[in-house]
C-alpha cells in the first residue's frame, strides 16, 4: 500500500496537519525538533506527496496541453520540441496530442485536458473555436498558433505571412525575371489560417508585378507532406507553363524538387523554387532551399512568455501577437548564395 501523510504523522508523533505545514513551507511555523522527526519519517517510509492533490490546493497542476496536427512535419516537430524545452525549464509537464484534421479527436483531447485541469492550452491551428472560447471564459488561458476570430477570448500568436510570402515571390520576379510562378499549398480546410495568408502573399506579389495568378497556377494538395508536394508539382508541370514554384511549406517543396527531377529538369536552372517555414529540411535539401524563415525558437519563446504572463496574473483576456519572418536566400531560387 502507498504510504500516506497519516503514516508519516504517526511515525513522527505529530498530527497530519503538522506534516502538511512541513510539506508546504510558509503555511505555518513548525519547531525544529518536529520538522526533524517529520523529515526522518518521510525518508524512512519513502513517502511521496500526492503531486495532483498539492497542485489542486495551490490552484495549479503545473501542466499544459498542446495539440498539433501531427509530428511528421519537421516544422511541427521543431515547434513541439522548442515549447517542451521551455516548459521543462519552467517546471511544467507538457501533454502532447496529435489531431490531424479530425474535429472529433480535437474536441476529445481538449475535453480530456480540461478534465485533467491543465493550467493552459496551446494549439497549432484550431477547428473548434466555440469550445475553446467556452474554456477561455471559464478561466483557462488558450493560445492558438494561427488566426482565430477576435473577440472570443482566445489569444493568438502568428508570424506575418502575407508580406513575407510576397517578398519571396517578388525576389523570383525582380532578381531572376520569372513571370510564370505557380503556388503549391495545402487542403482547403486550412484556407482560413496562415497557410492561406501565404497564398495571398503569392497573389499579392504577382498582382503588383502585373502577372497572372489564376487558379491554373495554384494547386491545393491533400496535406502538407513531401508526397503531396510531389503530386502537386507533377500536376502543375504537366498542365501549365511555368518557370518557378512558390511552395507554402518546406516539406512540400522537397517533394516538388523530386517531381522536377523526374521530368529531367533542374533546380534552379530550369525551375526555381522558393518555400516557407525555415526548417532544417530547407537547409539540407539539394539544392538548399531559399525559404521564408518563421524562427521556430522565437515562436516558442513568445508563446511561453505570453502564457506565463497570463498564468501569473490570472489574466485570460485575449492577445494577438504577430511575429516577423525573414527571407533566407540559398541556391534553389537561382542565387549563388553562400548559405
Amino acid at each position: 500500500m502507498a504510504v500516506t501523510r497519516a503514516d508519516v504523522a504517526r511515525r513522527a508523533g505529530v498530527s497530519p496537519a503538522v506534516v502538511s505545514y512541513v510539506l508546504n513551507p510558509g503555511s505555518r511555523p513548525v519547531s525544529a525538533a518536529a520538522r526533524s522527526r517529520i523529515e526522518d519519517a518521510i525518508r524512512e517510509l519513502g513517502y511521496r506527496p500526492n503531486a495532483i492533490a498539492q497542485a489542486l490546493r495551490r490552484s495549479s497542476t503545473m501542466s499544459l496541453g498542446l495539440l498539433v496536427p501531427d509530428l511528421a512535419n519537421p516544422v511541427v516537430a521543431s515547434l513541439v520540441r522548442a515549447v517542451e524545452d521551455i516548459a521543462y525549464d519552467l517546471g511544467y509537464v507538457l501533454f502532447i496530442g496529435t489531431i490531424g484534421h479530425d474535429l472529433t479527436r480535437e474536441k476529445k483531447y481538449i475535453s480530456t485536458y480540461v478534465d485533467r485541469q491543465v493550467d493552459a492550452l496551446i494549439l497549432l491551428g484550431a477547428h473548434a473555436p466555440d469550445l475553446l472560447a467556452t474554456i477561455a471564459r471559464r478561466g483557462t488561458p488558450v493560445i492558438v498558433l494561427d488566426r482565430v476570430e477576435h473577440g472570443r477570448g482566445i489569444s493568438t500568436i502568428t508570424t506575418e505571412s502575407v508580406e513575407s510570402s510576397a517578398a519571396g515571390v517578388t525576389h523570383l520576379i525582380e532578381q531572376h525575371g520569372h513571370k510564370r510562378i505557380a503556388c503549391i499549398t495545402g487542403p482547403s480546410a486550412a484556407a482560413a489560417g496562415i497557410a492561406e495568408d501565404r497564398v495571398n502573399g503569392w497573389r499579392l506579389a504577382m498582382e503588383r508585378a502585373g502577372l497572372e495568378a489564376g487558379d491554373n497556377l495554384l494547386y491545393r494538395a491533400a496535406d502538407f507532406t513531401r508526397s503531396s508536394g510531389h503530386t502537386a508539382a507533377l500536376h502543375l508541370l504537366e498542365s501549365t507553363d511555368l518557370t518557378a514554384f512558390f511552395v507554402v511549406s518546406d516539406v512540400q517543396a522537397v517533394g516538388a524538387i523530386g517531381a522536377i527531377r523526374e521530368r529531367d529538369l533542374f533546380v534552379p536552372s530550369d525551375i526555381a523554387v522558393v518555400s516557407y517555414d525555415g526548417t532544417e529540411t530547407a537547409a539540407r535539401a539539394f539544392p538548399r532551399l531559399t525559404t521564408v524563415d518563421v524562427d521556430i525558437d522565437n515562436v516558442a519563446e513568445w508563446t511561453m512568455k505570453r502564457l506565463i504572463e497570463k498564468l501569473k496574473k490570472s489574466d485570460t483576456s485575449e492577445t494577438h501577437d504577430v511575429l516577423p519572418a525573414e527571407l533566407i536566400i540559398r541556391r534553389s531560387c537561382g542565387c549563388d548564395a553562400a548559405v
